[in-house]
């Protein structure tokens, strides 16, 4: 039965990394920001540490009992395969910090790479030093675990701790209503960490847990990316085409049979408008909008305005 509710929890967690990674895809292919794109790298280099470290001490685990491995084994096995996983959660801290500049316009500067290579040179420090201390016969496996699940606490609170003022900081130079929606954002980001980091620890030292710990940590990133599509358009500018000519354009929309008014979207699209001032400019609704651009993306072959973009301003 235990065999079971992991593999379905298996699947949920899959299906809740790929949502999150499809919904920033597709705020990254539709506005033009620095900042989305380091979300995306960001987010899928958490749920590569999820899977790495999490799901593959419970596999490892399975496949080691099938074999018959001896258990103090499996524990050691298991209990270093986090470890391995570091460097991807490494890198999401990385993009955190990028996402905390670039969500400002501002500069990443270059003190902040001394501090990334300070940090991580403390951790494989600590990794070297915690696999010394098991050989010498001083600690056990759960002591590692212990440690891991410690250390990946207090680096997760100390990157984001530093990316919350940032947003408070460079926030002050923003209007209200755009300081007031980055730094609820921020507020959202971080109060992730708190409840995954909870969780984390729990699968790290038992995983036998249950479903519920693994799915919190998976869905603990949707609030955050949830609120910022929501507000995308207050914050973000669309992409727009620089290049594009009227002839090539007229030459798309002959090839591909497109009709007057999705014509005016297009090109309303190409000037880097919203759907809701596409609507407004077009005396039209917002739901109008929408299926207009989905029949446009049909029709021409694409599935977002970054390809649309690009297309237009390659066409001739």
């Amino acid at each position: 039965m235990f065999v079971q509710v992991l593999i379905g929890t298996f699947v949920l967690c899959l299906g809740l990394a790929v949502l999150v990674v499809l919904i920033s895809r597709q705020l990254l292919s539709t506005y033009a920001s620095e900042f989305l794109r380091h979300y995306f790298y960001y987010l899928a280099a958490f749920y590569a540490f999820a899977f790495y470290s999490l799901w593959g001490q419970i596999v490892a685990r399975g496949l080691l009992a099938s074999l018959h491995t001896d258990a103090a084994a499996i524990e050691i096995v298991a209990g270093f395969l986090p470890v391995l996983g570091v460097p991807f959660l490494f890198v999401s801290w990385v993009m955190l910090m990028n996402m905390a500049c670039s969500l400002f316009g501002k500069i990443f500067a270059p003190a902040w790479h001394s501090l990334h290579a300070a940090v991580l040179a403390l951790l494989l420090l600590g990794s070297w030093l915690t696999v010394r201390w098991l050989q010498s016969g001083a600690g056990s496996p759960a002591d590692l675990r212990l440690i891991e699940a410690t250390a990946i606490i207090a680096f997760e609170l100390l990157y984001f701790g530093a990316f919350l003022v940032l947003v408070w900081r460079f926030g002050a130079a923003a209007d209200a209503r755009r300081r007031r929606l980055l730094r609820t954002f921020g507020v959202l980001l971080c109060s992730a960490v708190a409840v995954r980091s909870l969780l984390a620890t729990l699968v790290l030292v038992d995983v036998r847990l249950g479903p519920i710990p693994l799915l919190g940590l998976y869905a603990s990133n949707l609030p955050a990316l949830l609120y910022l599509r929501a507000n995308a358009d207050r914050v973000f500018a669309p992409v727009k085409a620089e290049n594009a000519t009227r002839l090539g354009m007229d030459h798309v929309f002959e090839r591909y049979g497109v009709t007057k008014r999705e014509r005016q979207i297009v090109q309303q699209i190409c000037l880097g408008k919203t759907n809701k001032q596409i609507a407004e400019e077009l005396f039209i609704s917002l739901q109008t909008v929408k299926d207009h651009t989905h029949r446009i993306y049909s029709k021409i072959g694409v599935s977002s305005r970054m390809q649309l973009v690009q297309m237009m301003n390659v066409a001739k």
